[in-house]
């Protein structure tokens, strides 16, 4: 083989890579294709076809790849576009940045999990979410109706305006639903409503059926389900996904 076309060998972050010129001058105009004349300063010559790049080598794999199939190949469960693109940007890659811009709308997903402990005849939840915009939506849609009853019929039944779940933050919000004791003989009941499903349900189980079908309708895939145990009871969680695109 030509001594031209040699093997070079990159130092990337620590992590050696192997690969030939040709593949290199792929892209003429990007850093990668200047180190072969010697005209790219940001990149170290330590030896004889030998060069190191401070840059993220995990990341590099994926640009070399890029190189050699003109194909960007990146794990279905790959999430750090926002860090590939700044390596594509260094490296001067510019044909890549509109492949890279439309798989991360493709795979840009939001996460969203519930998470349902019950005490006693009631039931706390507790919603997460990775979009603002989704966590401000159920805060809307989440209604509790709260009446006091009591066990005397001549006591007519005490019903409070209606409340939206609390946010807490841009992330989370809290509801509740079931039945309390409220001094003597009287109890306190109350009712969430999911929207746009018009009944007012009182038993817990059936509050997390309805949310639980809520989310699927509006495009929420069910990824997987968990509980964590603590002092105050067992905690059900719920993670849900769905394609922001």
């Amino acid at each position: 083989m030509d001594e031209v076309q040699q093997p070079l060998k990159l130092n990337v972050g620590g992590m050696i890579f192997e690969t030939l010129p040709d593949t290199l001058a792929k892209v003429p105009s990007s850093k990668l294709s200047r180190i072969l004349v010697g005209s790219e300063p940001t990149i170290q010559q330590t030896g004889a076809r030998e060069y190191f790049i401070d840059r993220d080598g995990s990341l590099f794999g994926y640009i070399l790849d890029f190189l050699r199939t003109s194909e960007l190949l990146l794990p279905s469960d790959f999430c750090d576009y926002d860090s590939l693109q700044k390596e594509f940007e260094f490296y001067e890659l510019d044909p890549v940045s509109c492949i890279l811009e439309s798989l991360q709308k493709k795979n840009k997903s939001e996460v969203l999990e519930i998470r349902y402990i019950q005490k006693g005849s009631g039931a706390f939840f507790r919603i997460f979410g990775s979009s603002v915009e989704t966590v401000y939506a159920l805060s809307s849609q989440i209604t509790m109706h709260v009446e006091r009853t009591s066990s005397k019929p001549w006591v007519s039944v005490e019903k409070k305006n209606p409340t939206a779940a609390q946010k807490l933050s841009f992330h989370d919000l809290v509801f509740q639903c079931g039945s309390n004791p409220y001094g003597k003989g009287q109890q306190v009941n109350i009712y969430v409503q999911v929207f746009p499903e018009g009944k007012k349900i009182l038993l817990c189980f059936n509050a997390l059926g309805i949310l639980l079908d809520y989310l699927t309708k509006v495009g929420f895939c069910l990824q997987n389900t968990r509980s964590v145990y603590h002092q105050e009871g067992t905690v059900e969680c719920y993670t849900f996904k769905r394609n922001m695109n």
